[in-house]
């Protein structure tokens, strides 16, 4: 059963922890020193050599609790890093609500999910709440391209099936349907020249490259279609005509084939300008992640949405238009689904998340866990 209040203490405990991407050590520490008062032979912990790949200093903090054999394996993650402005964030409580007290995130996305699984292994230790074995995988640097989950040794995982939770949804809300995403870096090289004295011998790749994205269809693009050009970085004086200007662009589709053609689209826009300039290019675009589809009939998803509807609420299915570590295990060859943990617009000093979603979101991983220790009537 959830202890409400030491949820909430430990949310708030968390959130005040700094650990920005490649920063998550005490994080993980704060969470072994919670772990080790508890008085089982059934979990172990360890921690994987991810940070040194990946340049944080920490990898990802792998929990195991063994348990009835002859219930599937399961595994829940979430996240442990924040993204900027994360320093010195102090939360406040006001009519229920959580946020930040200063200008910055409130590091709900995804320390709700931290906090929520937590509270799951605490009260299925204390409590003795019947189960079978139960993976608890906390990833590092998921801000910056899902890093801790690419390089997580799945061969070490014994699970087949994966309850991610970290998403901006209410509880009760399962991510069944995630897109393909593909990162695009240019850059457009011209000729410099004096602007002032000679302009016409140059080629000015700024110009170059505005009409380019000009051309380009961005932003919404359809049902299933987003891209954006986020950054261009170029130029040096006023006085000088620019030779050289880098683009990072995305394109993103719950269809693969669309993702295609709106990647190529980006592309050709950047050669056809840049050549009609006298400019050139060098443009790679680069999968970051695949989509996935899963569907009301998948073992994962009946069992949450009896888990859902176990805790009082209805459970709804959805896609998304942003990925997550669920898109890493579901090509990795688990199954995965995206949980709404209630946070509210994340990435913003706007963050919030009330207590009540808090609590729901405990509640639903310990009833997954019940779910599957009592539902293998369900499996496929």
């Amino acid at each position: 059963m959830v202890n409400s209040r030491r949820l909430l203490e430990n949310f708030l405990q968390l959130v005040q922890i700094d650990s920005i991407t490649y920063e998550e050590k005490n994080v993980v520490q704060y969470l072994l020193d919670k772990l080790k008062g508890l008085s089982t032979t059934e979990l172990n912990t360890e921690i994987d050599n991810v940070g040194g790949k990946v340049g944080g200093n920490t990898g990802n903090l792998i929990i195991s609790l063994s348990g009835n054999a002859s219930v599937p394996s399961i595994m829940f993650s979430a996240h442990l890093d924040t993204v900027a402005p994360g320093r010195g964030i102090r939360p406040q409580i006001k009519d229920g609500i959580i946020t930040s007290a200063a200008n910055t995130v409130l590091g709900a996305d995804d320390k709700v999910g931290v906090a929520a699984l937590l509270e799951m292994i605490i009260s299925i230790v204390e409590d003795n709440i019947p189960h079978g074995p139960v993976e608890v995988i906390f990833s590092v640097a998921e801000e910056k391209g899902l890093l801790g989950a690419k390089n997580l040794d799945i061969s070490e995982i014994k699970s087949k099936y994966a309850f991610i939770f970290d998403s901006a949804s209410p509880v009760g809300y399962i991510t069944v349907r995630a897109p393909f995403q593909d990162s695009i870096i240019a850059t457009v090289r011209g000729k410099s020249t004096h602007a002032g004295v000679n302009p016409e011998t140059g080629v000015n790749a700024i110009v170059a490259a505005a009409k380019a994205i000009a051309a380009m269809s961005l932003g919404r693009i359809d049902d299933e279609t987003t891209a954006n050009v986020g950054v261009i970085n170029g130029g040096r004086a006023s006085n000088i005509v620019p030779d050289k200007v880098d683009i990072k662009a995305e394109a993103r589709s719950l269809d693969a084939s669309k993702l295609k053609a709106q990647t190529d689209s980006i592309l050709d826009n950047l050669r056809t300008h840049a050549e009609k300039m006298g400019a050139t290019v060098i443009a790679d675009a680069q999968r970051e992640y695949d989509g996935f589809n899963l569907t009301a009939d998948d073992w994962i998803v009946k069992i949450v949405q009896n888990a859902v509807a176990n805790i009082g609420l209805d459970a709804v299915l959805e896609a998304t238009g942003g990925g997550a570590d669920t898109n890493v295990y579901n090509v990795r060859g688990l199954t995965a689904v995206g949980l709404g943990v209630g946070y509210l617009q994340p990435h913003s000093t706007r963050e919030s998340i009330s207590i009540a979603e808090l609590e729901r979101a405990a509640k639903l991983a310990i009833a997954i866990v019940e779910t599957v220790q009592k539902g293998s009537d369900l499996q496929s």
